[in-house]
């Protein structure tokens, strides 16, 4: 326990340290950029590299990939519920912020942290996580909208996921799973300083993108949205802790997915269909403190 509440404290750490460096100026929003491109490119593939090498496959990892594609389109078309009588745009963030797992810059960062044999099992799901989140979804929003930008192309869909480093080495690695082959544990020994930094830049980025603006009138709809989140969250976590026939290790994985902050890439595509930068920055940041909170209470309880 000690352990776990001193991992969610240096994470919180890291979170204000890079706020307040944003604060007095020292940094600024747009250095994101940069520390942003060093998780994608070189600290997040090693951290998966190294976490999913070795890596038996079983039913439960195709079971897990399908469960992250399936939990995103049942979230997206609930948003569409909830907010079918608000305007196009907050229907769109409706949409757009009760799906969607930061999976990649929060989830394995965090749970690394304590617990790195989960890092396989988070990977699954996020390979389905990733194909709603990189334009399935935005394709779904613009469709129910009306406001035909992008669409569903698939061809487009895939480019931006093979343009993304850790999907790739998700599939190369799942690729060498499925014909038993792994790396030497000494051939990865000079990418391990890469992985062990992931922890610390992923956050880091996460405090320099938050944003704490909040435009005049929105405070119901941000705490409609962030109460919606983490009640669908709550619903999801009960069904699988409580009936699904899952190993143990699996339905801790699962509960904590379902409580981990919104994704980045949903933040863009909101702005993209028309919503305000600070109100869409405000929901996922307050929803990375919410999830910090509520993840570390679930790995303590359970």
């Amino acid at each position: 326990m000690t352990t776990i509440l001193l991992n969610a404290l240096s994470i919180m750490l890291v979170l204000f340290l890079a706020l307040l460096l944003k604060k007095i100026r020292i940094l600024h929003q747009k250095d994101g950029a940069l520390t942003s491109k060093m998780v994608v490119y070189l600290t997040l593939p090693a951290t998966i590299l190294i976490g999913v090498n070795h890596t038996k496959l079983s039913n439960i990892f195709f079971i897990l990939m399908f469960m992250g594609l399936f939990s995103n389109l049942l979230l997206v078309f609930l948003g569409k519920f909830i907010g079918r009588k608000a305007t196009v745009e907050e229907r769109g963030l409706y949409m757009f912020d009760l799906s969607g797992y930061n999976i990649g810059n929060f989830s394995i960062p965090f749970v690394s942290s304590f617990f790195p044999a989960a890092i396989p099992f988070l990977a699954m799901f996020d390979m389905g996580n990733s194909l709603m989140v990189t334009g399935t979804t935005q394709a779904i929003v613009e469709l129910s909208s009306g406001r035909k930008k992008h669409g569903f192309i698939l061809q487009e869909i895939f480019g931006v996921l093979f343009r993304n480093p850790p999907f790739v080495v998700y599939i190369f690695m799942f690729i060498l799973a499925i014909f038993g082959l792994s790396f030497p544990d000494e051939w990865l020994i000079p990418i391990r300083p890469l992985a062990n930094a992931n922890t610390l830049l992923s956050i880091f980025t996460i405090g320099l993108f938050m944003e704490f603006r909040l435009p005049k009138g929105k405070l119901k709809l941000v705490l409609k949205i962030l109460t919606w989140r983490y009640l669908l969250a709550f619903i999801l976590a009960s069904l699988v802790y409580f009936f699904l026939p899952f190993p143990a290790i699996i339905k801790e994985i699962l509960l904590l997915i379902f409580f981990c902050p919104m994704s980045f890439l949903h933040m863009i595509q909101a702005i993209e269909l028309g919503n305000d930068k600070a109100l869409a920055g405000l929901t996922i940041s307050l929803s990375m403190f919410i999830s910090l909170i509520l993840m570390s209470i679930i790995v303590i309880i359970l």
